[in-house]
């Protein structure tokens, strides 16, 4: 790819009955949203709606401006990220139905490919987190 085509990486975390405050002490990372199950629905600027939350649900943010696929391999970065987690923590939430996955965001105006390779692949399968991707045309 091009140096045009950027990527974010963020972790994400939903569990049914776990709290925010929890989560946050555990992996100790910048918060770029959360929701804890019980809690008042609101919108991003307060306003507040009908209903409560289900579960807790918590996005955090890994790195501050967006990476260039030229510069920055995504299989180093997640192996860094997965690597420091306590896995199991991850564990404890899968198997009481909570759910961990990355969040690969990429931004492109061109043709975007990459790969993970297995090693990275069998580490989110030994962690039990998965990948979910976004695909987005034009810069970030």
């Amino acid at each position: 790819m091009s140096g045009k085509s950027t990527f974010r990486l963020t972790f994400h975390v939903s569990h049914p009955s776990v709290s925010v405050s929890e989560v946050k002490d555990i992996f100790d990372l910048p918060v770029r949203f959360s929701q804890s199950v019980g809690e008042q629905r609101k919108t991003k600027n307060g306003k507040v709606l009908g209903g409560i939350y289900k579960n807790t649900n918590i996005s955090f943010c890994l790195h501050d401006l967006p990476l260039s696929f030229n510069e920055i391999s995504i299989d180093d970065l997640i192996k860094k990220q997965l690597g420091s987690y306590d896995t199991n923590y991850i564990n404890q939430l899968i198997e009481s139905g909570g759910n961990c996955n990355f969040l690969l965001g990429i931004f492109s105006n061109e043709n975007a490919m990459f790969e993970l390779n297995l090693d990275v692949i069998n580490m989110l399968s030994a962690a039990k987190v998965s990948m979910k991707y976004d695909f987005y045309g034009g810069n970030e």
